[in-house]
């Protein structure tokens, strides 16, 4: 079964578009977008269960640009 996380993604100055476009490139991210407030990037992730999402975490927080990510799995009662 598919699972989905989201990513909050906090940026340290660079431009919230150009990383958007880089964090759509992770393999294992299905959408990006750029948000005005505390968090600059909101990230969906799917794979097959969730004991990758800590990797796709990492992955992101190696992208230039990123300071933390804060991830929140969705769970379905």
């Amino acid at each position: 079964m598919l699972e989905v996380a989201y990513f909050l993604i906090t940026l340290d100055h660079k431009t919230p578009a150009e990383v958007a476009r880089a964090v759509r490139r992770v393999p294992g991210i299905t959408e990006a977008v750029v948000t005005m407030g505390e968090i600059d990037i909101i990230a969906i992730g799917q794979m097959e269960g969730t004991k990758g999402f800590p990797a796709l975490t990492e992955q992101l927080k190696r992208l230039a640009g990123i300071a933390p990510v804060t991830i929140y799995v969705v769970v379905r009662p």
